[in-house]
């Protein structure tokens, strides 16, 4: 038997003895998949559980997929004929857009990824956006991150370009301290969203040189690059300003939280400022897949299903689990535990998985989660 048969079986059999989990209006949603054999097959429909357990098991896909839009026809093969009733907002996280993931190890990108998503959920949806914790599911997607779901009536009706809003205020684009203390300035006077954050960093830094901290003073160094520089402007800051009527020395001002401080402060000093705005962002913005957040008619991997890349199972997640969920432990499915596969290694490869560590090479007898990772990965066949 070869190995694309093997593993075919390996999950006939898994997908015999699931326990599935059916996202809500599943008869109004599109369903997709890739065969053991073949490219992508759209436009399909399955009306419950009955039905989704014959299809897994008769068709087994490599991976299967379901549309986060609900429509009238699913079916339709034209996507203005589906009759779009609306759509889940879906955000998807993986290495593709991770800096630095090509020298990563797949523990480490997991792990990275995992980091962005923490942040996702509650620095940008649930801390800016107000998203109740809720209405967000989280998956592990199988692969190399995740995916977050947000399913709300707010949510559903909107089009690309609200989408694309919000994945442009995740991602950080666009935002500058300029652009915000224009918005703050013209309709509010607290900070909030983007601003508080890169505020707080701006009185932090200020706090720090007012302090005399190395950190703070060190990182002036990165701004202004020449010492002549630096201690000019630490004199500099020694002067008086007036903020709103109140005389007080520059560094003693800065530290203020809010918007007024800006006023008091020269070209030198929003330079500076915007450059801490820049730390901030690239320190708290998430790496998403853009397009699949802006797609309304976005097909995703279906909830329990394996992934035909890894062999692990896309996994539901409690959102107060996610900062010690571990999908080499996790996401293996039970289905999996205590059987025994021979492989042969053409690439050797080392990975964790039920914490203990496999360092795979040549032919070997190994549990069938690694099996199934190393010949789905590419990395070895069945023998």
């Amino acid at each position: 038997m070869d190995s694309e048969t093997r593993m075919k079986e390996i999950f006939r059999e898994y997908y015999s003895n699931l326990r599935y989990e059916i996202p809500d209006l599943l008869g109004s949603r599109e369903i997709g998949f890739i065969p053991f054999s073949g490219t992508m097959i759209r436009h399909r429909s399955l009306r419950g559980r009955e039905d989704l357990s014959k299809f897994l098991i008769n068709t087994v896909p490599r991976h299967m997929y379901y549309s986060l839009a609900y429509y009238d026809h699913p079916t339709k093969r034209s996507m203005q004929d589906k009759g779009w009733k609306g759509a889940e907002l879906i955000f998807d996280l993986d290495a593709d857009h991770l800096a630095g993931a090509s020298t990563m190890t797949y523990e480490q990108i997991l792990n990275e990824v995992k980091n962005h998503t923490i942040r996702l959920i509650f620095t940008f949806l649930v801390g800016m956006l107000g998203i109740s914790e809720d209405s967000i599911k989280l998956y592990f997607s199988g692969g190399r991150g995740y995916h977050v779901h947000v399913q709300d009536d707010g949510i559903y009706p909107l089009d690309s370009n609200s989408r694309r809003e919000i994945s442009n205020l995740v991602r950080g684009e666009g935002i500058s301290l300029s652009s915000l203390l224009n918005v703050h300035d013209t309709f509010m006077r607290e900070p909030s969203g983007w601003f508080s954050l890169i505020d707080n960093d701006v009185v932090n830094f200020y706090e720090g040189i007012r302090r005399k901290t190395p950190a703070s003073i060190s990182q002036l160094k990165e701004f202004l690059k020449r010492e002549d520089q630096v201690t000019k402007y630490l004199s500099s800051l020694e002067k008086f300003a007036r903020m709103e009527g109140n005389t007080a020395r520059r560094v003693d001002i800065f530290p203020t939280p809010g918007i007024r401080k800006y006023a008091a402060m020269g070209p030198k000093d929003l330079e500076i400022c915007e450059n801490i705005a820049k730390e901030t962002i690239n320190r708290t913005k998430c790496e998403i897949d853009e397009p699949v957040t802006t797609d309304v008619h976005r097909l995703i991997r279906f909830p329990g299903s394996l992934h035909g890349k890894t062999g692990l199972a896309v996994t539901r997640i409690q959102l107060n689990d996610l900062e010690k969920f571990n999908p080499l432990d996790s996401a293996i499915p039970e289905a999996f535990i205590g059987k025994q596969d021979k492989i042969r290694i053409n690439r050797p490869m080392s990975i964790t998985m039920k914490g203990e560590r496999y360092s795979l090479s040549g032919e070997m007898e190994v549990p069938r989660f690694v099996a199934l990772f190393a010949v789905a990965s590419r990395a070895g066949e069945f023998i």
